[in-house]
Protein backbone atom coordinates (compact mmCIF):
# COMPACT_ATOMS: atom_id res chain seq x y z
CA UNK A 1 0.00 0.00 0.00
CA UNK A 2 1.25 3.42 -0.90
CA UNK A 3 1.49 6.09 2.01
CA UNK A 4 -1.76 8.03 1.01
CA UNK A 5 -3.72 4.88 0.98
CA UNK A 6 -2.85 4.37 4.23
CA UNK A 7 -3.45 7.38 5.66
CA UNK A 8 -7.11 7.55 3.95
CA UNK A 9 -7.86 4.03 5.55
CA UNK A 10 -6.67 5.49 8.91
CA UNK A 11 -9.14 8.70 8.55
CA UNK A 12 -12.02 6.46 7.47
CA UNK A 13 -10.90 4.38 10.75
CA UNK A 14 -10.85 7.56 12.79
CA UNK A 15 -14.35 8.90 11.36
CA UNK A 16 -15.72 5.41 11.83
CA UNK A 17 -15.13 5.79 15.52
CA UNK A 18 -15.93 8.96 16.08
CA UNK A 19 -19.52 7.77 14.39
CA UNK A 20 -19.78 5.08 17.24
CA UNK A 21 -18.89 7.01 19.78
CA UNK A 22 -21.59 9.87 18.93
CA UNK A 23 -24.04 7.02 18.48
CA UNK A 24 -23.37 5.13 21.72
CA UNK A 25 -23.31 8.90 23.09
CA UNK A 26 -26.70 8.86 22.00
CA UNK A 27 -28.27 6.28 22.98
CA UNK A 28 -26.63 6.34 26.64
CA UNK A 29 -29.04 9.79 26.74
CA UNK A 30 -31.87 8.13 25.24
CA UNK A 31 -31.67 5.60 28.05
CA UNK A 32 -30.85 8.06 31.03
CA UNK A 33 -27.61 6.46 31.66
CA UNK A 34 -23.66 7.66 31.44
CA UNK A 35 -20.82 6.25 29.96
CA UNK A 36 -17.43 5.51 31.44
CA UNK A 37 -14.61 5.70 29.21
CA UNK A 38 -11.17 5.67 29.33
CA UNK A 39 -8.98 8.91 27.95
CA UNK A 40 -5.71 9.51 27.99
CA UNK A 41 -4.70 7.04 30.64
CA UNK A 42 -7.79 8.70 32.85
CA UNK A 43 -11.39 7.38 33.51
CA UNK A 44 -13.90 9.59 32.47
CA UNK A 45 -17.91 9.16 32.90
CA UNK A 46 -19.85 10.84 31.00
CA UNK A 47 -23.16 12.27 31.27
CA UNK A 48 -25.50 13.19 28.05
CA UNK A 49 -27.45 15.89 28.17
CA UNK A 50 -31.11 15.04 26.59
CA UNK A 51 -33.91 17.26 25.80
CA UNK A 52 -37.45 16.11 26.75
CA UNK A 53 -38.73 16.24 23.45
CA UNK A 54 -36.29 13.43 22.33
CA UNK A 55 -37.09 11.44 25.11
CA UNK A 56 -39.41 8.59 24.67
CA UNK A 57 -40.13 6.19 27.70
CA UNK A 58 -37.74 3.26 26.91
CA UNK A 59 -35.82 4.57 23.64
CA UNK A 60 -32.69 3.96 24.26
CA UNK A 61 -33.48 0.43 25.51
CA UNK A 62 -33.90 -2.35 22.72
CA UNK A 63 -35.15 -4.69 25.02
CA UNK A 64 -37.72 -3.00 26.23
CA UNK A 65 -38.72 -1.42 22.98
CA UNK A 66 -39.04 -5.18 21.89
CA UNK A 67 -41.25 -6.28 24.67
CA UNK A 68 -43.70 -3.62 24.13
CA UNK A 69 -44.45 -4.68 20.83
Amino acid sequence: MKENEILEMQRLIDEGVRRAQFRLLQRAGAAHQSLVVCRDGKILEMVPKVEPSFVDGNAGDPLARRKQR
